[in-house]
């Protein structure tokens, strides 16, 4: 191998390890801006978006222990690294995705949680509403048995506030 590619697989090889999650997407006839735009958002969001060669980044996963298949990977690829959050990533891909042409940008496969996951369980974990929904969600569940309490002796309170109220302007008159 030429010392060239040697450091590309190595780099490539870097960047899984380093990644808690990636995304590897197919594209086909996108433009620069596209995905420029694409790249901007990303960042935003902490990750990164890099175009590989199917063959280095296929040596790069099984050196570190993950088969993808060819037939998983149709086409050209790219990878979304970095991102803490892989519900975000995954949206983010699927929103791109919905402002192309059909096909032109897909989600393929990718890696989650220490597990190799399939195209159809990303599209599910685009679905999912993200860390700081799942955490307000939770919140406001655990908030809302508490808030009726709150509020059932709230009421009861002012109850016996207004018999006492009551009862002493009957004892005035």
């Amino acid at each position: 191998m030429k010392q060239e590619k040697q450091i590309f697989l190595d780099e490539i090889e870097q960047q899984l390890k380093s990644s808690e999650a990636f995304i590897v997407t197919g594209y086909e006839k996108l433009s620069a801006p596209a995905v420029y735009a694409f790249r901007r958002k990303l960042e935003k969001l902490g990750g990164t978006y890099e175009v590989v060669r199917k063959r280095m980044f296929m040596k790069a996963a099984a050196r570190l222990g993950l088969e993808f298949d060819t037939q998983e990977l149709p086409g050209h690829i790219g990878i979304v690294l970095g991102m803490e959050d892989s519900i975000e990533a995954a949206k983010a891909v699927v929103e791109f995705n919905k402002g192309l042409e059909a096909d032109s940008f897909t989600l393929l496969a990718g890696f989650v949680d220490g597990q190799k996951t399939s195209k159809q369980d990303m599209s599910k974990l685009a679905a999912l509403p993200n860390k700081q929904q799942m955490r307000a969600q939770l919140l406001a569940l655990l908030q809302a048995p508490m808030a009726n309490v709150v509020g059932i002796m709230d009421t009861m309170l002012s109850g016996i506030v207004r018999c006492v109220d009551g009862r002493m302007q009957n004892e005035q008159n």
